[in-house]
């Protein structure tokens, strides 16, 4: 058995809290010359709206450094401080904090991104099979219907009884929990793809309307979101 050391796991939350919250996209754009990308295209601060105002190599750097600010707080909580101070149950919260972050990031008035990448890079490092039920979700999501957005809501939606272990714990790294731990973990794991699922908001709406772009074909005309950012 292990004692949370609170005060630690409250510095890790915070500190995976400001990783979350770097707004990359908008640092990339801006950084190349191509204005402020939250005035361009849907405004949103996501990898897809990036690659809209500054081309394809901005939006994969964005991919890649948003899913990275999930990744290292997680992977750094679990190499240093599991089981020493943490528990995976821990670790798990680690990881909301860091979507969060992105989710609601500070420096542009707790308006940010949909988390979606940096939900990846926290699954990946929180337990390397995690993520893979989600992503193939997404993939047949996306190739049957072309909608990005859809895929996304799904993955999120597949991600949760994944981390709980209901596809084994081969996917989830789970062992036996005490019932009273096991709630923080199941609440954990249920507010991340929750949040991702609410900034999709706007999406589910277009695609109810009819108005959401496919991945391919006719384009529809690019909305911003309702809260203005991805």
């Amino acid at each position: 058995m292990y004692t949370l050391n609170l005060q630690l796991f409250i510095a890790w939350s915070l500190g995976a809290f400001l990783a979350g919250s770097i707004p990359f996209g908008l640092i990339l754009v801006k950084l190349a010359g191509k204005g402020d990308v939250r005035q361009q295209g849907s405004g949103n601060i996501g990898a897809t709206n990036v690659m809209r105002a500054g081309g394809k190599s901005l939006g994969i750097a964005t991919l890649f450094l948003d899913a990275a600010k999930g990744f290292l707080p997680v992977f750094l909580a679990r190499k240093f401080c599991v089981p020493a101070s943490f528990s995976m149950v821990a670790v798990a919260w680690i990881a909301f904090f860091a979507v969060l972050g992105h989710v609601f990031t500070p420096w542009l008035r707790f308006k940010g991104g949909k988390g979606v990448a940096t939900a990846l890079g926290a699954c990946v490092a929180y337990h390397a099979l995690l993520p893979l039920p989600a992503l193939l979700s997404f993939v047949v999501v996306v190739a049957v219907s072309g909608y990005v957005s859809l895929g996304s809501v799904v993955a999120a939606l597949v991600l949760i009884p994944t981390a709980l272990g209901l596809f084994g714990s081969r996917f989830s790294g789970l062992v036996a929990l005490p019932e009273a731990t096991a709630r923080y973990l199941i609440l954990a794991w249920v507010l991340m793809p929750g949040l991702v699922i609410r900034k999709h908001a706007a999406n589910i709406q277009r695609l109810l309307n009819g108005t959401e772009s496919r991945l391919w074909g006719k384009k529809k005309a690019v909305e911003k979101d309702e809260e203005g950012r991805s």
